[in-house]
């Protein structure tokens, strides 16, 4: 089995109560979503970051299979 490590950007803190937008954003970018996932007001970035490390673990998943 390969092991696959992602380094995460640094972004500045997630701030308090934005981790599940954030999350939201990684299985959006997983699953190739094309329609975003409502979150909050206000947590469109921490959601659009998400996003962006979900899309760079999917390209390095699709590196591996063969």
């Amino acid at each position: 089995m390969a092991l696959i490590e992602l380094e995460i950007p640094e972004y500045p803190e997630i701030p308090h109560g934005h981790g599940l937008s954030f999350k939201k954003g990684i299985a959006a970018g997983l699953l190739k979503a094309v329609e975003d996932t409502e979150v909050p007001n206000g947590h469109e970035k921490s959601y659009r970051r998400g996003k962006e490390v979900g899309e760079k673990l999917l390209a390095e998943v699709g590196q591996r299979v063969m």
